[in-house]
């Protein structure tokens, strides 16, 4: 015996319906019932949709799974049922029961979506059934409510509008369709879909940054605005929308904080190490040339030993001598004394455990070149440059300062993207090249255009505006890198 389906109730401005959960979540998902319109489960209270906690997931973005309907073809012999004309607008009562209408339509061609209508096929599609596909005209569902849902006349489910799943099809086959070239030359539109946008930004961005170190400030701050306002967009699907922030609800935390926020994240997570790096090798190279070698110092140290010696006994062997210069030489040579050095050597052991650079100083007089700490510095260097995308890429769709300086976040972000994320790596390095090689050109024609105390105005002016369109080409490939992996990474698309 079959457990029995649990009936809800939902509520709207069109009336009162009885279905059960799955059927409920899709009328969710087709934006048929809103989270502010009432439900209730059985004979429960009624409650807003949104609060039910059933329902939560689905109004977070989460698709519901179509039960999969087995029909049986019934005996040739078997009598069946006569199809409703689609033209008659039958009652809701004068529908075919789901058991009669999967036999009737058994020796029938069946109904897939189409963009010609299934009953006129000199009509174009206007509505098509969730349930049974069934393509229809503007004519030929059934109308209820005063809001006129329609409802397929063939099996009483709702219909949709077909250019909506249309879109969604299409949608889901781009998201399915893989990682390549052709959204590298999708990226390289992207910019240019807003030209007015792109010309007023790129020129923004190049006056900020010759307004001096304040004015870099807020050109990094618009930057890195764009960028994590293009990820996040072109992650969720949104290839469309302008990669300019809306300034119309501006926030200071939001549009200024943030950013700045984050792209002190990125610095720190990408290149920090190489940063530290760098100096410890130029202290250590500073401080190894201001002292002289171990070796050195031991011999000058020897070699006073066995003088003070010498001139110590002949002045205490002399008589004659000045009393003075007895007592200092008498001092000198108890310094010599194994109980003296055994003292001071206590004492130099002391003041290295208090030295923090002791081990830092005793590493650079073993290396005459710091081999260690350059190939340390140009394995933080390979990482700067192989993490720097993914870094963005985290503060572009997480906007988190904890997300973005935590590296294993963007590591495992790696592992689940797998080779797709080497794709776009390696179309950011083909970006950022192409822009070193510009900005070079730049700097070349405009350099007679240099001002001492000033430099190169022209040159900055221009290479800033070309940065920023570059910028924004590397933002929409991370975009359209996370949009392919949406379902490995958890991201909720349009």
């Amino acid at each position: 015996m079959s457990a029995e389906v649990e009936k809800w109730r939902v509520s709207t401005v069109e009336g009162v319906f009885e279905t059960d959960l799955e059927t409920l979540k899709q009328w969710i998902h087709e934006g048929c019932v809103l989270p502010t319109d009432k439900v209730s489960k059985g004979k429960l209270n009624w409650i807003d949709a949104g609060r039910a906690p059933m329902l939560r997931a689905t109004f977070n973005g989460e698709v519901p799974a179509l039960p999969a309907t087995v029909i049986e073809a019934s005996p040739p012999d078997a009598t069946l049922p006569q199809l409703p004309d689609l033209n008659s607008h039958n009652e809701p009562d004068q529908f075919l029961e789901p058991d009669q209408f999967a036999a009737a339509t058994v020796n029938r061609a069946p109904a897939t979506a189409s963009h010609l209508c299934y009953q006129h096929p000199d009509r174009p599609t206007k509505h098509i059934c969730r349930a049974c596909a069934t393509s229809l005209c503007e004519e030929c569902p059934k109308f209820v409510g005063t809001s006129k849902i329609a409802i397929c006349p063939l099996c009483g489910e709702l219909c949709s509008l077909y250019e909506k799943q249309r879109s969604k099809a299409l949608h889901q086959e781009f998201q399915s369709s893989g990682f390549g070239f052709e959204d590298f030359a999708r990226a390289l539109r992207y910019p240019l879909q807003h030209k007015v946008a792109l010309l007023f930004g790129a020129g923004l961005y190049g006056f900020l940054l010759l307004a001096g170190f304040r004015g870099r400030i807020v050109a990094s701050v618009i930057m890195f605005g764009c960028i994590s306002h293009v990820i996040s967009q072109v992650a969720w699907g949104r290839l469309h929308r302008s990669f300019m922030p809306d300034f119309g609800s501006f926030s200071v935390v939001d549009d200024v904080v943030m950013p700045l926020v984050l792209g002190i994240g990125i610095t720190i997570v990408t290149w920090g190490p190489a940063i530290v790096l760098f100096c410890v090798l130029i202290f250590g190279l500073v401080s190894g040339a201001s002292s002289p070698p171990v070796e050195g110092l031991q011999a000058q140290g020897t070699q006073s030993s066995d003088q003070l010696d010498e001139e110590s006994l002949s002045i205490l062997m002399d008589p004659n001598a000045d009393p003075h210069k007895q007592a200092e030489a008498a001092k000198k040579l108890d310094q010599l004394r194994p109980g003296y050095q055994v003292s001071k050597d206590a004492e130099k052991s002391q003041k290295e455990l208090n030295d923090p650079t002791a081990d830092l100083r005793l590493l650079m007089s073993h290396f005459q070149a710091p081999i260690l700490i350059v190939l340390l510095l140009l394995l933080s260097i390979a990482w700067g440059i192989f993490y720097y995308p993914m870094a963005l890429a985290v503060a572009g769709y997480t906007e988190s300062f904890g997300s973005v300086i935590n590296p294993l976040v963007g590591l495992d972000t790696i592992r689940r993207m797998g080779g797709t994320y080497f794709k776009a790596f390696g179309m950011v390095l083909l970006i950022q090249i192409v822009g070193f090689v510009v900005a070079l050109i730049v700097a070349v024609i405009t350099a007679p255009f240099a001002l001492p105390f000033v430099g190169n105005l022209p040159a900055t002016f221009i290479d800033g505006s070309v940065t920023f369109y570059f910028n924004l080409v590397v933002a929409c490939i991370l975009g359209l890198s996370l949009f392919k992996c949406a379902d490995r990474l958890g991201i909720s698309t349009d």
